[in-house]
């Protein structure tokens, strides 16, 4: 039974840093909730598919508060309807694609930090 105890200590290490809220990047605790909401607030949009694993791989960064995010669905049916109106307007190209107040454009998935500093909220 030793090999199992390093397991159950690792297993629950991991889940003890799972379920915290606060993400730690260079020494800046962000409040996920409040970060969203900024983001939000801030006039930065987030061009996404729902078909999309690094859409959903950037909304997993923000966890229960990705819903607070500005998120903007390019795909209102199959992947094969293609593109909404909305997302050509604003020449999405590739996803995830965040469009930042200052105006510019940013693909691909972003630390909260990073996300954090382009749109004004840290």
């Amino acid at each position: 039974m030793t090999c199992a105890r390093p397991l159950v200590v690792i297993v629950l290490a991991t889940a003890l840093f799972a379920a915290a809220d606060p993400v730690r990047a260079d020494d800046v605790d962000l409040d996920l909730k409040q970060l969203a909401k900024c983001i939000d607030d801030s006039g930065a949009v987030l061009y996404a598919a729902h078909w999309c694993p690094y859409c959903k791989k950037q909304l997993k960064v923000f966890g229960k508060y990705a819903k607070y995010l500005p998120y903007v669905e390019c795909y209102d049916g199959p992947k094969k309807e293609g593109m909404n109106r909305t997302c050509k307007r604003a020449e999405v190209t590739s996803f995830p694609t965040w469009h930042y107040p200052d105006g510019r454009v940013v693909t691909g998935v972003q630390d909260p930090e990073e996300i954090a500093q382009a749109s004004g909220c840290l």
